[in-house]
């Protein structure tokens, strides 16, 4: 009996009870996406700039980030910033944070 609930709860889980509406003014906020150049990135922050989030999109490649960024702009009238990071290299990781810093 528990493997077929389970299977059934896992199946068919419940509706959110959170959307995008629930999320506060951001205003001051300072939050950085990585990935947001595309897919669940680039909506999460499209949501936080929708709720004037002051959001940084980490990547590796400025091209497509910027692209991104005039995107996200013509969609919720606020800008992202650019911040480059590969996760991938330590290093990176480094030079972003103590850019980010400044």
């Amino acid at each position: 009996m528990g493997l077929i609930h389970s299977f059934y709860t896992q199946s068919f889980p419940p509706k959110s009870k959170f959307s995008v509406n629930d999320i506060p003014d951001l205003t001051g906020r300072v939050i950085i996406v990585t990935g947001g150049n595309t897919g669940i990135g680039k909506e999460t922050a499209k949501a936080l700039l929708a709720h004037n989030a002051n959001v940084y999109i980490a990547g590796r490649s400025q091209e497509k980030v910027e692209e991104a960024i005039r995107d996200l702009k013509e969609q919720t009238g606020n800008e992202a910033n650019f911040l480059k990071v590969d996760l991938a290299d330590l290093h990176s990781v480094k030079a972003g944070a103590e850019e980010f810093l400044k």
